[in-house]
């Protein structure tokens, strides 16, 4: 792992190294593989695309592209890839659906409460209906 890390860094250095496209793809039946050309030509679906260096053998691309996946996978790494912070924590979702589904019932409540002639004439805002 640390060799390819200091190959990376030496041909950086030196200039020596392009970038190539690295492509992480799944295919139709499910499995995933790398692959130096675009997935389409290999049946399969994008999963994740790379750079690497050009000029290293394509499985030390290979084992530097899962060290990506892995660094962005990791919950430290996605932040420090993307320079952000963390994600802030999501709303407890159980407690929002109870809180509304309880609003719903009280509303329901109130709208089948017996009501007068008088008060079944009126609109919402409490003004006679004018549309009868």
């Amino acid at each position: 792992m640390r060799n390819i890390a200091s190959m990376v860094v030496l041909m950086a250095a030196s200039g020596a190294g392009k970038a190539a496209t690295l492509y992480l793809s799944t295919a139709y039946s499910g499995g995933t593989f790398w692959a130096s050309s675009h997935c389409r030509q290999h049946n399969a679906l994008v999963e994740r695309i790379l750079s690497v260096p050009d000029g290293m053998s394509f499985q030390q691309q290979v084992e530097l592209g899962q060290q990506q996946l892995d660094r962005l996978a990791s919950p430290t790494g996605a932040s420090q890839a993307h320079g952000a912070d963390r994600a802030p924590p999501q709303p407890n979702r159980k407690a929002q659906c109870d809180t509304l589904d309880a609003k719903v019932k009280h509303f329901d409540a109130l709208a089948r409460q017996p009501q007068s002639g008088q008060m079944q004439g009126l609109d919402h805002c409490g003004t006679e209906e004018s549309a009868r």
